[in-house]
């Protein structure tokens, strides 16, 4: 039996990757393994670890999740450009799925999906806030249904006294309007692991990993912060984007100078890589979506083409029918990639990111399963048009951006011996 090593677990909507960690940037091959029907993922895992414990001697365990999708955010504040924006990256950051950012002060007669965490934000420490208890007594917090109230504002006794029953984050703004994401990023990760523990049975693994279970976007980007400054990937340059398509989502990472307009040097602090998250683009939990987008996409007939242009017409009538079987592997992981990329680079869409002046098109993720490599070029270059210089298409093959990402998850403090 080979000893030592850290067991890399990644537990997705439909299968479980699994590698070790030799020494630092070094890992044994990814293995995919199904999930299975009726078992919880914990349940699962658990056996798993106990398993190449035996086996391999592995003597720690890293352990992050997409299994249940991540975790829906709504995001009230009193400023679109500021509160609110600076809340959204937060709960991004964090792998939370944003389904609306709104004002304190907009129109109430917009039904609000729900959500289970409904952040509230807005007005600056030690400021006059009357203008923002104006707005917060305005509000009805019945018309955005939410499990989790969290408040990421002001902190000041007469504003929070507005609030019913709520968690607090630090401020996302400083003094200088500038963002603060990082204590409301640690919130909604924390509440996402939460999530995992009493949902899908993971409690047993987090009393013995030697870091907190993370969501895997988060992981993912981790590893794309770390692409940005460093070559990773053979072949991959900055400025990229980066496209981790799963069974629940479809996640991009770009650099933040592909964004149309982005500030020059010396405008305020901004991130060097920007996730977007597409909730409706998944092979497995988000396949009905999926296939109503399809149906009504007016591109529709372009990207069967780009997908599979031995059948296109065939392909063509399944999906705007509906046909479920039409998203047989790898059609619904191509599929997500061509729409991820089209969003990403509408004129007129929320995004506004120049694909054009990326170097590179990184695609990663678990759902990929049974797409080629020309099969990846063609849709790629399909759906993001031409470039204005060399670009590179970079399939990430054996999931090494996942292992760099895990194995930099800040550890905990040391846990006791595996007991699995």
């Amino acid at each position: 039996m080979t000893s030592g090593g850290t067991l890399l677990v990644d537990v997705g909507s439909t299968v479980v990757k699994v590698c070790t960690r030799l020494r630092a940037d070094r890992f044994s091959a990814v293995e995919r393994i199904g999930r299975i029907a009726g078992v919880s993922p914990g349940d699962q895992v658990g056996e798993l670890v106990a398993e190449r414990r035996r086996t391999s001697g592995v003597t720690a365990v890293r352990v992050c999740s997409s299994a249940n999708g991540g975790v829906p955010v709504g995001i009230l504040g009193l400023s679109g450009r500021h509160s609110v924006a600076a809340a959204a990256r937060a709960a991004v950051a964090a792998g939370g799925n944003v389904r609306y950012e709104r004002l304190l002060t907009g129109p109430s007669n917009m039904p609000a999906p729900p959500v289970d965490v409904l952040v509230l934000t807005g007005g600056v420490d030690g400021a006059d806030h009357h203008r923002l208890r104006d707005a917060l007594a305005g509000t009805r917090l019945a018309d955005h249904p939410h499990e989790i109230l969290v408040w990421a504002g002001a902190d000041a006794a007469e504003v929070t006294a507005l609030l019913p029953p709520h968690r607090r984050a630090t401020n996302v703004l400083d003094r200088h309007l500038r963002p603060c994401p990082g204590g409301l990023t640690d919130l909604v990760r924390d509440i996402y692991t939460s999530d995992l523990v009493g949902r899908k049975g993971l409690g047993a693994l987090a009393d013995v990993t030697e870091a907190p279970i993370w969501p895997t976007p988060a992981v993912v980007g981790l590893a794309a912060e770390r692409l940005s400054r460093h070559r990773l990937l053979p072949d991959v340059a900055a400025p990229f984007v980066l496209l981790d398509v799963g069974g629940a989502t479809t996640d991009a990472f770009v650099c933040a100078e592909l964004r149309r307009g982005h500030p020059p040097r010396g405008g305020p602090p901004d991130p060097s890589v920007v996730r977007h998250v597409f909730t409706d683009l998944g092979v497995a939990v988000s396949a009905p979506a999926l296939l109503g987008r399809l149906a009504a996409d007016p591109g529709l007939f372009e990207l069967v083409r780009a997908v599979a242009p031995e059948r296109s017409r065939g392909l063509h009538h399944d999906l705007s029918a509906g046909h479920a079987t039409a998203l047989t592997a790898p059609v619904g992981f191509l599929c997500c990639l061509f729409l991820a990329l089209r969003r990403l680079t509408a004129p007129d869409g929320p995004h506004q990111i120049d694909v054009g002046r990326a170097a590179s098109i990184v695609v990663t993720g678990g759902a990929r399963s049974g797409a080629s490599t020309a099969q990846i070029h063609r849709v790629v270059d399909a759906a993001a048009g031409g470039s204005e210089q060399p670009r590179e298409v970079v399939v990430d093959h054996h999931y090494l951006l996942w292992a760099y990402g895990i194995q930099d998850v800040p550890a905990r403090s040391p846990v006791s011996p595996l007991s699995c």
